[in-house]
């Protein structure tokens, strides 16, 4: 008898996985394509941190997409934004050491940060004008700088976050050209993720 029981418990844990997982017919062939068209990273950070997954979902399609839902060019503004937002972060913080106004930041002008900076600040601040000077003659120019912020900024959003942001549309369950929210949500459910 406390096998039975054992068992039972057993397969009762296992059920909503297995019924996410394993549906019959017409439901098993859609969590198929699901999963052939969702690319494992997208799949690895949905079921190990469903939550933050569905917020990450939500900013993006409310955020660029809007409640008609999320289209491919919506994302590739997000990505553009997010480029933007980096090359301006950049620039600032450079920038706040420019003096005279010129849009250039001599190793003159940045001293005078220094001196108010923390340590640690102190350190970052000459390492990011040490790379923007690329000529290596005291003085971050605005062309240097924005060729740094640009380089940056390429580099502070990987291409696997890129991907993984495009990789929203293969949510895009009726194929309509638009993810919403609730169809992130099913397809969540569809494979196993609480959401």
């Amino acid at each position: 008898m406390r096998w039975i029981l054992l068992m039972m418990s057993l397969v009762a844990c296992l059920m909503p996985w297995r019924a996410a997982l394993a549906q019959d017919g017409p439901g098993q062939a859609l969590v198929d394509a699901l999963i052939a068209r969702t690319p494992g990273a997208t799949l690895n950070r949905m079921r190990a941190r469903p939550n933050a997954f569905v917020e990450e979902a939500a900013g993006l399609i409310l955020g660029y997409g809007g409640p008609q839902g999320l289209s491919k060019a919506n994302i590739e503004t997000a990505i553009a934004a997010e480029h933007a937002r980096l090359r301006a972060r950049e620039m600032r913080r450079l920038l706040e050491a420019d003096l005279n106004d010129d849009l250039a930041v001599t190793r003159a002008e940045l001293d005078v940060l220094l001196g108010a900076a923390s340590a640690t600040m102190r350190g970052r601040l000459l390492v990011w004008h040490r790379a923007a000077d690329t000529d290596r003659d005291g003085t971050a120019s605005w062309a240097e700088l924005r060729r740094h912020a640009s380089a940056t900024a390429r580099t502070g959003l990987s291409a696997e976050a890129a991907a993984a942001m495009r990789a929203m549309m293969t949510f895009d369950m009726d194929g309509d050209g638009r993810v919403v929210l609730d169809e992130v949500l099913d397809a969540m459910t569809l494979l196993g993720a609480p959401a």
